[in-house]
């Protein structure tokens, strides 16, 4: 990149909601937005979701490469759409962006931590807790960076519990030869210290209006959920929430004596794991196959419902379809891809 473009500071209008912000050259337009306390609707930050499609209006934007083709393609870019996480600015650039209800207003801040503990939880599927310097300001559903100078770039995991523990959990899924399941199963350890960024995301229980909800998780998108039904207990939030949660095999399962206490204490939560390849003769009398399929299968009707989903691209898609079939509109779903992260 230029050093001059780079030490460039640029204007950036957003439409509809008028708001003025600037943007430095070497700066992503969405990284300017969440500085500024912008609600921009966004996810991996990567090119990985197409949550941050927004519209250039006017002025000229820099796009690096590594947007996903299957996400965003040349018929976006002829139409004058852009991804924020993946553009900066030329010039002054005026632009169209969908902005979030209800979002957290909390600027990321660099927060120091050091290791609690590292339990293995399923076969694939690690639980870190790290300790606070304080209390650290987040909305359950948020995610934080992990700085770990050898691994770039830095991964990304939601916190596993809700805001006001002097601790901070994360569900962190390990694959054979990944850089980040070697150094969680054979590095991390307690008392060690580990940088976070964050928060980022606009995932979360709308906090303004408690309509009736139903959250569709798979392997570690159970963590932001798992937070969000924590903080819903604790604030007195007594929303109906039916949660489907999808593993292959009860190996895979975690996190179930929690999600049961929850559903035996209180009435308007219901809890169904979904097992898509457990052994037939297992012992296993919960519900078989798709978490997906069996989410449609009981959902009755839509009116006045929303939906949280977590999870990866596969099934988020799958969830969006029988979601939109039952008759959920767009505003009405909500959701959080996990992106593999090696």
């Amino acid at each position: 990149m230029n050093a001059r473009v780079a030490s460039e500071t640029f204007a950036v209008a957003i439409e509809p909601s008028s708001h003025e912000i600037t943007c430095r050259g070497d700066q992503t337009l969405l990284d300017s937005c969440i500085q500024n306390g912008i609600p921009a609707r966004y996810n991996c930050r990567s090119g990985e979701c197409g949550e941050c499609i927004a519209s250039l209006l006017s002025g000229k934007v820099y796009e690096m490469p590594g947007a996903d083709p299957a996400i965003f393609t040349d018929t976006h870019r002829a139409a004058g759409k852009l991804l924020l996480c993946m553009c900066f600015p030329r010039t002054d650039v005026k632009l169209n962006v969908s902005l979030v209800q209800d979002a957290p207003a909390i600027r990321p801040t660099a927060i120091n931590t050091m290791v609690e503990s590292v339990e293995q939880v399923t076969p694939t599927i690690y639980k870190v807790r790290v300790e606070t310097p304080g209390l650290v300001e987040y909305r359950a559903g948020q995610c934080f960076e992990w700085v770990v100078p050898e691994i770039k770039p830095n991964r990304m995991y939601s916190a596993a519990n809700r805001p006001g523990d002097a601790a901070i959990e994360f569900h962190v899924r390990v694959y054979p030869g990944g850089r980040i399941g070697t150094f969680v199963s054979e590095h991390l350890s307690p008392g060690q210290s580990l940088k976070l960024l964050g928060p980022f995301g606009n995932f979360g229980l709308s906090t303004s209006d408690w309509r009736p909800s139903i959250c569709i998780a798979g392997g570690t998108g159970l963590a932001p959920i798992h937070a969000m039904l924590d903080d819903a207990f604790a604030r007195g939030d007594n929303r109906p929430i039916h949660f489907f949660y999808g593993a292959r095999s009860q190996e895979e399962l975690y996190c179930l004596k929690t999600l049961n206490l929850w559903a035996a204490k209180h009435d308007s939560f219901t809890f169904t794991p979904v097992l898509s390849d457990e052994p037939e003769g297992s012992g296993w009398t919960g519900a078989r196959g798709l978490v997906t399929d069996v989410a449609a299968a009981q959902l009755q009707d839509a009116f006045g419902l929303e939906a949280y989903l977590c999870g990866p691209p596969a099934m988020i898609d799958a969830a969006v379809e029988v979601l939109e079939a039952a008759g959920f509109s767009d505003s009405d779903i909500h959701a959080d891809r996990f992106v593999q992260a090696r």
